[in-house]
């Protein structure tokens, strides 16, 4: 079971809509390849861009409602910054050669090696935190996912950061998923797409003091 704020998510009870292992079919049949340069590599779906730009690769299907996504990612070294992933997203939006909407969420990015969640393209909700002492080639366990208006990211089973949009991204309308890197390079692997069961918590103190 995983906690955010006023939420219990139960994983028991929650289901699998993808588990398909990375692959060059896998790619060509379930995945879109918007910028930089995506292949497999040893089982990894490896993501590279070495321009001081982002590189993202989105899923064609869309996942409404309450999701999370779960897989286990690294920089590959000397890379060290911006392992990211989208969620609610709506593609690539080519007019603008740019990311459509969507929330953009990552490790060791924002230029200052941040673990954070923005909302995409207005960019001015945010939540970030510097707290992860992250280590290039180090793989780490990512679960990240909308329940409700609050999006949140797991690192290694510990919440790492959580934000609350007052007017969430309608998942009916923007319900991709994804990855990215950012002037970097990256390799994601076991991904698992999960349709969200959860509870509301009553939360408050009890007073063990006199």
């Amino acid at each position: 079971m995983l906690n955010v704020m006023g939420k219990n998510i139960l994983l028991d009870r929650s289901e699998i809509l993808y588990n398909r292992p990375f692959s060059e079919e896998s790619i060509a049949e379930d995945w879109e390849i918007a910028s930089g340069s995506w292949w497999i590599e040893d089982g990894w779906l490896t993501g590279k861009i070495k321009e001081n730009a982002g590189g993202i690769i989105y899923s064609k299907a869309s996942y409404p409602g309450d999701i999370m996504i779960d897989f286990y990612g690294r920089t590959v070294s000397p890379c060290a910054n911006d392992l990211n992933f989208v969620l609610r997203a709506e593609g690539w939006d080519y007019k603008k050669n740019d990311a459509g909407i969507s929330y953009i969420a990552g490790l060791q990015g924002w230029w200052t090696g941040k673990t954070g969640i923005e909302r995409y393209p207005e960019c001015n909700l945010q939540a970030t935190t510097s707290l992860l002492d992250f280590i290039p080639d180090k793989i780490y366990h990512i679960q990240a996912g909308v329940v409700g208006n609050y999006i949140f990211i797991f690192v290694d089973g510990k919440l790492a950061v959580e934000m609350r949009d007052p007017n969430p991204i309608d998942s009916n309308k923007f319900g991709k998923i994804g990855f990215g890197t950012y002037c970097s390079h990256i390799q994601v692997r076991d991904l698992k797409v999960i349709q969200l069961v959860s509870e509301d918590v009553h939360m408050e103190y009890v007073p063990n003091f006199e």
